[in-house]
């Protein structure tokens, strides 16, 4: 078994390269477009992930601590991104991390379909999966992103991480699809974020 995991081979690009794209319809939750956030923020606690980032040296940053703690491809991280590796239009990876979390990146590439339709779909199944399977980790990190066409895209590839509490929860609500539900808006706003389009760059993404 290899941590990458891609349906459609034109994804590789956007995975290596950063997520370099362009956006279209509406069914995911809009926010933003902004500059990339600091490598970190004071923060040395918690679950962490490397990441492809476009536009910092060597291509790649560690998302949420200032430590750079020690990574590496877990299983957990691997078996989730093979999850949802057969969605039609969606790229997935499993990201090095510290060995108390789940990284997956999604890269949804499908103009067929309304924006971020597959990022959903998929996004669903990794919180009821990680939710019910203590053995996953204590922390659930996910880079999502949507390449969009004919349009300038709205939203910057962007990292989220959650505890397994705040996973839990949410699964246990229901993960209601409408983003002005209670349980969606606590749960978005729970999460660490940070945005990977550089300063100056093209955003696009979730």
């Amino acid at each position: 078994m290899t941590p990458m995991h891609r349906t459609r081979p034109v994804l590789t690009t956007f995975v290596v390269l950063g997520l370099l794209g362009a956006a279209c319809g509406s069914n995911a939750t809009f926010r933003p477009v902004g500059a990339a956030s600091p490598s970190c923020s004071g923060n040395e606690k918690g679950g962490d992930a490397v990441a492809p980032t476009a536009g910092v040296k060597g291509g790649t940053r560690w998302l949420f601590r200032c430590d750079r703690p020690k990574v590496a491809f877990q299983q957990a991280s691997i078996k989730l991104a093979n999850l949802v590796g057969s969605i039609h239009g969606l790229g997935t990876a499993g990201l090095k991390s510290t060995n108390d979390a789940t990284a997956v990146m999604l890269v949804e590439d499908d103009p067929a379909v309304p924006w971020g339709t597959h990022l959903h779909e998929a996004e669903r199944s990794i919180f009821r999966a990680f939710a019910g399977d203590k053995s996953l980790g204590d922390w659930l990190i996910l880079v999502t992103d949507v390449v969009v066409h004919a349009a300038k895209d709205p939203i910057p590839p962007t990292a989220y991480r959650w505890t397994r509490s705040e996973v839990a929860a949410y699964v246990s609500c229901g993960m209601p699809a409408t983003v002005t539900d209670p349980c969606d808006e606590t749960f978005w706003t729970s999460a660490d974020e940070g945005v990977l389009a550089p300063a100056g760059g093209q955003p696009h993404g979730r």
